[in-house]
């Protein structure tokens, strides 16, 4: 019995693991939204007038777009 106890205890880990990290995704993406800047949604770096002019509503910097894409 102890095991599932273990079990369920990583695992509930996990989970408050993966909620904190979407709560600071959120605000990150909260703070970029409201204020209207250039700030790329993930890293919170600024995100280039360039890259901003061709693409058009950029979410992100090129290092994470790319992220995501290889992501799949």
């Amino acid at each position: 019995m102890e095991r599932y106890a273990d079990v369920i205890d990583l695992a509930q880990a996990h989970v408050e693991q993966e909620t904190a990290l979407r709560i600071a995704q959120i605000r990150r993406h909260a703070v970029v939204m409201g204020t209207g800047s250039s700030r790329c949604v993930d890293c919170g770096g600024a995100i280039p007038e360039a890259r901003r002019q061709q693409v058009p509503g950029a979410r992100r910097c090129v290092a994470c777009q790319s992220l995501v894409e290889r992501a799949g």
